[in-house]
């Protein structure tokens, strides 16, 4: 499932791509595709009280495969 997280991305930010309004940057992965029978991706800020959360509708979970085994499963 695609997730969100607040702040810069650390490191290189070479591989993700910048969508800006305002003083808000998105960074997103150049993958990040939108779900079959969406038009577009959508990433609101929730507030409760004082609780304030990002969510994210009509991204499309992109399944990746580890880089390498897991150590307790090496023989």
């Amino acid at each position: 499932m695609p997730r969100l997280l607040t702040g810069a991305p650390s490191g290189d930010t070479d591989q993700y791509q910048l969508w800006q309004t305002g003083d808000v940057q998105v960074f997103y992965p150049a993958r990040l595709q939108v779900k079959r029978d969406e038009s577009l991706i959508r990433i609101r800020l929730r507030k409760f009280m004082l609780m304030s959360w990002l969510e994210l509708d009509g991204a499309r979970a992109i399944v990746c495969a580890p880089a390498e085994e897991p150590a307790n499963e090496r023989v």
